[in-house]
């Protein structure tokens, strides 16, 4: 490979920055919980590669106004929920889970516990973990000798988890296709996914427009 190609070709590879860990661990007993990180990460990147995972969720209930936990139920909740990891376009916010969280802690058929559950990079950089829409029922538990089973009701909510967050800057955007050049080939994906967002999208604008055409017309040639 000549000089000049090896050069280009290592101007045009993503610059990725240090990986941002945030932990979260919130409780909730009917009221909505709103965790923001204690720093951010570059707006600006032109992508984010994150993972996160909620690792635990405990309850406590009470009985005979007695506060007794919390008890795990995280192995009762959709484990494909519970975790997500993806590489996405600038720019923020980018939402990463916006689902509901349910479990049947007692599995008698019916939802013992229901949250609204939301993790973003919010517009400015920050994580960002949301809880709404919370319901706390009630729950089969066998209190033993000579009690028994008995149903009482959840008083609190417990999660815990992480957000690992990746900014990625592309040096050389208009090269669409990483070759380390900027051809047809490149101004092709633009026109092809005109109106899109994603390939194409070299200003970051969330729209494959005139200007990106522009764009890579003008830095035609080695990155």
């Amino acid at each position: 490979m000549k000089f000049t190609s090896l050069l280009a070709l290592s101007i045009c590879l993503p610059v990725v920055a240090d990986t941002q860990h945030w932990d979260f661990s919130e409780n909730t007993n009917g009221n909505n919980v709103n965790w923001i990180s204690p720093n951010a990460v570059d707006p600006n990147a032109d992508q984010f590669e994150y993972q996160y995972e909620i690792t635990y969720v405990g309850v406590d209930v009470v009985f005979l106004g007695q506060v007794i936990g919390p008890e795990d139920v995280t192995d009762q909740i959709d484990p494909e929920i519970l975790f997500g990891a993806d590489i996405v376009d600038s720019p923020p916010p980018i939402v990463m889970m916006d689902e509901p969280l349910e479990a049947d802690a007692d599995e008698d058929g019916e939802i013992d516990i229901a949250v609204n559950t939301f993790i973003q990079i919010n517009g400015k950089g920050f994580g960002q973990f949301d809880v709404t829409e919370v319901f706390l029922g009630d729950v089969w538990v066998d209190m033993g000798w000579p009690l028994g089973w008995q149903n009482v009701d959840i008083d609190r909510i417990y999660m815990n988890g992480y957000m690992d967050i990746t900014p990625i800057i592309i040096v050389c955007p208009e090269d669409t296709d990483g070759d380390g050049f900027v051809n047809v080939t490149d101004i092709l994906a633009a026109i092809g996914n005109w109106g899109g967002s994603g390939a194409g999208d070299v200003d970051g604008s969330g729209i494959v427009d005139v200007s990106d055409l522009l764009a890579i017309v003008g830095a035609w040639g080695p990155c």
